[in-house]
């Protein structure tokens, strides 16, 4: 599929979910050409405890996505939006021009797959409320997908990602007092700082480079970002990634 498709875990109604979307749609809404929201929940056969899919069912989930997609997008010039998978079932988002006969073409794209019930529905959503709300990350949870990124890159030039290592951060500011407050606060959490790099615009002209001796496993990435990420909210600042040596296995 084109676009940036990513996924990530979060809680949707206080149950966990893995969320499955186009990230490259929100610099374009919203399509006034398909104001209509299509959904359709399709429940799993074999979902693990957690209520996610398991290995067991993974092709036929993948062939009923390409069915479903194709269908829709067929017939009523659908655009796949994203996701969801939670509670056993799996929740596919459709933006479309039109909706008449859905629960037909969904009948008919299903029919393949015996045992498989579902739900499905429409409503008006010219704001593309659904994608933006539900679907589309907060800031935290993008911050976690740009370390998966990071991460991937690392793994594809063989690096195992068990070896701690020097882990450096970027952070931008307005003033110069904002920029000495967050040191100090940084220093305490065992960061040395590397260097002041000029802000590239006039709202955070002020930059702060940092580092940290830490292990790049995911869980601990995530929590070590997420912690600087706020604390620089905190400050008014603008935290701008990270980025470490390449420990290779070769």
């Amino acid at each position: 599929m084109a676009g940036d498709w990513t996924s990530y875990f979060c809680n949707v109604n206080d149950v966990l979910a893995s969320i499955f979307l186009n990230l490259e749609l929100r610099a374009s809404l919203p399509d006034k050409n398909r104001p209509n929201l299509l959904w359709v929940w399709v429940y799993m056969r074999s979902p693990r405890e957690d209520g996610l899919s398991s290995q067991s069912e993974f092709d036929v989930l993948c062939a009923i996505d390409d069915m479903l997609n194709e269908k829709l997008s067929e017939k009523f010039d659908a655009v796949f939006c994203g996701r969801i998978t939670t509670a056993g079932r799996r929740e596919f988002y459709y933006y479309a021009a039109h909706s008449e006969q859905l629960q037909t073409e969904v009948e008919n794209a299903l029919s393949p797959f015996r045992g498989y019930e579902f739900d499905c529905g429409t409503k008006t959503d010219r704001e593309w409320r659904q994608y933006l709300d539900v679907l589309y990350p907060s800031d935290e949870n993008r911050q976690r997908i740009e370390n998966r990124k990071v991460l991937d890159a690392l793994e594809r030039q063989h690096d195992t990602l068990k070896a701690p290592r020097d882990v450096s951060h970027w952070i931008y500011f307005q003033t110069e007092k904002d920029r000495e407050a967050f040191r100090s606060a940084v220093l305490r959490l065992e960061y040395r700082v590397q260097s002041e790099p000029p802000g590239s615009g006039s709202d955070f002209p002020f930059g702060l480079s940092i580092v940290r001796f830490q292990s790049v496993q995911q869980a601990e990435i995530d929590n070590a970002v997420i912690d600087l990420f706020r604390l620089a909210k905190k400050f008014s600042a603008d935290y701008d990634g990270w980025e470490t040596q390449v420990f290779s296995s070769e």
